[in-house]
């Protein structure tokens, strides 16, 4: 099959068009313009296709003729996106994918629409009722990111039923490389590193009340060598959560493309397992040689894992790293001088 991945460069798509490639699949990689990830995609059987997704010709010339469509492309809460931008891009965007394909891919076979759990979230709304959360849980975004995300799901579902665009949702939860999670200045080791989250905070110029209070706090605490962190709150309760290695997340993905059983549905794709705040942060610290501290605070984001059950049963999905073997794994590679969980190029 030809297959246009949009998002093709980011963490899903990157180990997604490789593993589409080992398949034997072509794709055709939809990818922001300049952007220095694009490299990591470039091989044989990956035609890269620099584009917006709020252009509407660009996005056409990109569907044309292709088999199945993975929609990962989106504007990010990780990279401080506007909400303008959450709209003109997740829902526009998403828009101009399913008309292009509505009337220049006449004989797609699959279109996947990479949402979130954040629809699952609000922070204005009750503790949700039951944890782990699968895909029973009324959806509730109190974010407009959730909301796109919301109103694009939908989208993608109403095509399929209004013009037959075979459309399945992915619900990922957070995804992340594994070197991301020794990397103390990474989109997830600053929220696990004391001086990776100074210098992230010291860096935003619009930074909050509660922001502000935060990086005092942190500045607190910051003995003049890297140390690791969790959030308390004041009575020491700790968050149970989660994080997908987007490996995993990529493997949901080519089974969610092959598997017609997919059609129509909506998956949660998850870790094996949640884990503990604390006990994640002692463990990188352990592997690191550094040490790890909990830090109280008024208000902490309450435990929040999501069930991947559906997928487990529906498509076989099976889930290999944990949070512990990524940081393991990550740590051997760099060891060795390289990094762990990063995709090789897609030709390789």
């Amino acid at each position: 099959m030809k297959i246009l991945v949009t998002g093709a460069a980011g963490r899903m798509g990157a180990h997604l068009t490789r593993l589409l490639v080992a398949e034997g699949h072509d794709v055709r990689a939809y990818v922001l313009p300049g952007d220095p990830n694009n490299q990591s995609i470039e091989g044989p059987r990956v035609e890269v296709v620099p584009g917006r997704l709020e252009d509407q010709a660009a996005v056409g010339d990109a569907v044309e003729g292709v088999d199945a469509i993975v929609a990962l492309g989106g504007a990010l809460t990780s990279r401080l996106a506007s909400d303008q931008q959450f709209f003109d891009v997740n829902l526009g965007g998403t828009f101009n994918l399913l008309q292009a394909a509505r009337h220049r891919a006449p004989h797609i076979t699959r279109f996947i629409y990479a949402s979130s759990d954040a629809v699952y979230w609000s922070p204005a709304a009750a503790a949700v009722p039951f944890l782990p959360i699968d895909e029973t849980q009324a959806r509730q975004p109190g974010t407009i990111y959730g909301a796109t995300k919301y109103g694009a799901e939908e989208m993608s579902l109403t095509f399929w039923r209004a013009y037959g665009i075979p459309s399945t949702i992915i619900r990922p939860t957070a995804t992340t490389d594994a070197w991301e999670l020794i990397e103390p200045d990474s989109v997830f080791g600053r929220r696990m590193f004391v001086q990776g989250a100074i210098r992230f905070l010291e860096s935003r110029t619009d930074r909050s009340a509660d922001e502000e209070s935060f990086l005092t706090e942190l500045r607190r605490h910051d003995t003049g060598r890297e140390q690791t962190f969790a959030l308390a709150d004041m009575d020491g309760r700790i968050a149970t959560t989660n994080l997908a290695d987007a490996r995993d997340t990529a493997r949901g993905l080519y089974l969610m493309l092959t598997l017609p059983q997919a059609v129509g549905e909506a998956f949660n794709i998850g870790p094996a397992a949640p884990y503990h705040e604390a006990e994640l942060a002692r463990h990188v610290a352990d592997r690191l040689g550094m040490e790890s501290i909990v830090i109280r605070r008024p208000s902490v984001r309450a435990s929040w894992y999501v069930s991947s059950a559906k997928a487990r049963g529906v498509l076989g999905y099976e889930p290999r790293h944990s949070v512990f073997d990524m940081v393991d794994g990550a740590v051997e590679a760099k060891r060795a001088g390289r990094a762990a969980g990063s995709p090789a190029p897609a030709g390789t």
